[in-house]
């Protein structure tokens, strides 16, 4: 990694005392030491997803340090109470997609997609009942609290762990834990033997 990066990541600092609120309010002013930090803190955990979807080092690398490139440039015009975990993962999460987008990646899956349109020309009435079931839980989903709705789509959508959804949020795992509980245990009594079972084994 070397690049304009090194010589933040290379700072020694006691920056590392600091939680995501004070040092988000540092980089705001543009204090090197907190993006260093910040930069530490988090690229592990960003270039692990990245390469979960991209399956290639140079690529998973490239679109993190852009990233943080762009984190730096737009860092005078942050919100002091953004989570910068969440907006990190948010924004490594639309830079994988504009790589699929610019390198047309998806396009055979998109094309395979269309023929099987194609070819369902009648859909059984067991699969408008999902498509409805499927509706009302999102619909669900959507009024959980934010910070547990938050844990439970970083858990279903992207498949984190514990420890990793923890990283991102910048709270316990053991919240992360009781967040997730509870927002099975709120759509179980809900929708009761309904619920998918990949939804229950979360």
């Amino acid at each position: 990694m070397g690049n304009i990066f090194y010589f933040y990541s290379s700072m020694i600092s006691d920056y590392s005392i600091y939680d995501d609120s004070k040092l988000t309010s540092l980089l705001i002013e543009r204090d090197n030491r907190a993006f260093s930090e910040i930069y530490s803190r988090y690229w592990p955990i960003l270039y692990k997803h990245a390469f979960r979807m991209l399956k290639e080092e140079n690529e998973s690398e490239d679109v993190v340090q852009e990233v943080f490139t762009k984190l730096w440039h737009k860092a005078p015009s942050l919100q002091a109470d953004i989570s910068i975990g969440a907006y990190l993962y948010i924004s490594t999460r639309n830079a994988i997609l504009n790589f699929f987008s610019k390198n047309k990646v998806h396009h055979a899956y998109l094309e395979d997609l269309g023929h099987f349109l194609e070819q369902a020309h009648e859909i059984t009435d067991h699969r408008i009942r999902e498509r409805i079931l499927s509706k009302l839980i999102e619909a669900e989903i959507e009024k959980l609290p934010p910070r547990m709705r938050e844990v439970f789509e970083l858990k279903r959508n992207q498949n984190l762990s514990y420890r990793e959804i923890a990283g991102v949020m910048n709270i316990s795992e053991l919240t992360v834990k009781t967040q997730m509980n509870k927002a099975i245990s709120t759509l179980r009594n809900k929708f009761g033997n309904h619920l998918p079972l990949f939804l229950m084994s979360l």
